[in-house]
């Protein structure tokens, strides 16, 4: 089998952020985290990829900006969509600004306690009625342990970046674990393993020492 994973184009909330304004998105899906023209021309110029055209079967998170990139990317295809592979949701935290929320005495624990202000990337820590990286990791485990890898087929995951770094840690067994925060997911980019089993599966398109921030 042949995995293609793909993170969504670019959205409004990936702007903000660049701009150094702590916009929390989570698993939020609104027009805030909907595809901006640049992100809906990603996906589009994704459709002329080779190993995006080599896709036979289609899988996307639920959320929009996922759903939005793997039409343009594989237009015509069916969209097997599957909850586990939305993004980490960030509970009550979603939508709002972080200097809003510092100001805020319920949540001062999870911005001044070193017990708490690891939530958005922690295997243990987690936002009110968020979910941590374990949890994540483990309905990205259940998604790959419902593929037919003994299946010769090219699939295609449509997801997020932080799932998609919880993908990755159950196919690549990174350790020590933690590195996967340090992994770069760029926005559009084909990230493409082979194998017959999950074990056996290799990231064959890139060097994953060169994905990893020092």
């Amino acid at each position: 089998m042949r995995i293609v994973i793909v993170r969504h184009g670019e959205t409004m909330s990936n702007i903000i952020n660049g701009r150094g304004i702590d916009l929390y998105t989570g698993a939020l899906n609104n027009e805030l985290t909907d595809l901006t023209k640049k992100g809906e021309n990603q996906a589009k110029e994704l459709s002329e990829n080779d190993i995006i055209k080599s896709i036979e079967k289609v899988y996307s998170s639920d959320l929009n900006r996922a759903v939005q990139t793997a039409r343009l990317a594989k237009p015509g295809f069916e969209i097997n969509i599957n909850k586990d592979l939305r993004e980490r949701c960030l509970g009550e935290f979603e939508g709002k600004e972080k200097k809003d929320l510092i100001k805020l005495k319920q949540y001062e624990k999870y911005f001044n306690n070193k017990e708490f202000n690891n939530f958005r990337t922690d295997f243990m820590q987690k936002a009110p009625n968020g979910e941590n990286y374990t949890q994540v990791s483990m309905r990205c485990k259940r998604f790959l342990d419902s593929l037919e890898f003994n299946e010769k087929i090219t699939i295609g995951i449509f997801s997020h970046l932080h799932a998609i770094r919880c993908l990755f840690l159950n196919i690549l067994k990174i350790e020590p674990k933690e590195e996967v925060f340090n992994l770069k997911i760029e926005n559009c980019e084909p990230y493409v393993f082979d194998g017959d089993s999950l074990e056996e599966m290799k990231l064959v398109s890139h060097d994953l020492s060169n994905l990893i921030r020092k």
